[in-house]
This record gives structure tokens, sequence and C-alpha cells, in this order.
């Protein structure tokens, strides 16, 4: 929901491929914002919320939901099995998610979804381990943590997306919706300059 009258819902939705072995090399989606930012008169966007939601409403997946699956790995052997998706919205294209964090210039937000699949009896002999126990793990830091002022944007934003191991997954067409809150507002001369200066030394 908007937090002002004057606030503006933007919704995309993408779509990412995971290979056979549940892994997906860094990705960008555009999401165009032409139609509400504008360099020569000032006008810009205050980002003050992002929501990613995963989909998977392909056959054979959960179908009466089409819910993304939250554990990373389910064969069925004596290793621990790691499993990660990473997703963030940012207005400069790293070559490889890996370089991405919270504390990476021009990064709005960042989600982390990790799972651990690994022997109950992990230490014992292989023959004798029974059973499996996973942790699964979501990490979000959103606008409000990393920009509480709302993060001004005279471009159009990028959603980066990338996995790991994901091999509940595998060779499958993933969703991502996105919902973005922004508020439109007019940049000082001074800002501008900034925001300009800074994407030349991109």
């Amino acid at each position: 929901m908007a937090k002002n009258t004057g606030d503006i819902i933007l919704r995309d939705r993408m779509q990412f491929d995971l290979d056979l072995n549940g892994n997906r090399t860094t990705l960008y989606g555009r999401i165009d914002l032409s139609s509400y930012v504008n360099p020569v008169s000032r006008d810009g966007l205050a980002v003050k919320e992002v929501f990613f939601q995963l989909r998977d409403p392909s056959v054979g997946a959960l179908t009466n939901t089409g819910t993304f699956k939250a554990v990373g790995f389910q064969t069925a052997n004596n290793l621990a099995q790691n499993s990660a998706v990473k997703l963030y919205a940012t207005t400069r294209a790293y070559e490889n998610a890996a370089e991405v964090g919270i504390a990476s210039p021009d990064v709005l937000c960042v989600f982390e979804r990790t799972s651990c699949t690994l022997p109950a009896s992990f230490d014992a002999v292989p023959a004798q381990d029974s059973g499996f126990s996973v942790v699964a793990k979501e990490m979000w830091y959103g606008p409000k943590d990393l920009h509480p002022s709302g993060y001004t944007v005279v471009s159009d934003l990028l959603i980066g997306c990338a996995a790991d191991n994901w091999d509940s997954e595998e060779d499958t067409t993933i969703e991502l919706d996105i919902v973005i809150i922004a508020e439109p507002i007019k940049i000082s001369t001074e800002r501008m300059n900034e925001i300009l200066s800074q994407a030349q030394d991109l």
C-alpha cells in the first residue's frame, strides 16, 4: 500500500531460467521509469519500498499454489548441500551478483534465500546415516533499511538475480513478481549534477 496519497505503485514481472544443476549466472531485468523520471526537468523518484515474490507456475511443481520450493537441494546423499538465490535492485549493472552486498554503491535492496541440507547423523558412518535436516533462511535488506529517506532514481531500475545449486527447481523457468512504491520528487540542480557525475564514473 502507498504510504502517501502522492506515492505511485509500480508492478512488473520478469522470468529467468535455472539450468540442469539449479544454477543461474547473473541476469538483469529492466524496469522502465521513463514516464516518471527526466533529468532535464529534474524529475525523479524516491524509491521507498521494493517487494519480491518468487513463483514457479510450471507443470510438475507445487501446481495448486505455484510456490517457489523452499528447500534448494533434495537429492539424498551423504554430503551437505548448500543452495542460494540472490535478488537485488540497483541502478548499477554489476558484472557478478557475488559483488553485490548491502554496502555496494547504488544498491536499493538485497534479498537472499539460502538452504542447507545435510544428513541428521552427519559425522556417523554413511551407512548408518538416517534422515536429513534442513536449514532454510531468508535475509531481506530493503530501501527502508539501506536508504531510510528513499533512494533517488533518475534512470531505469535494474533487477538482478543469480542462483547457486537450487537443484529442486532445476531446468525450470522461474517468475519474479516485483512491486515498487515510490514518491515523485523534484531534484535540486546540485543533487542532479552529483547523480549524473556519479553515473559518468561507472
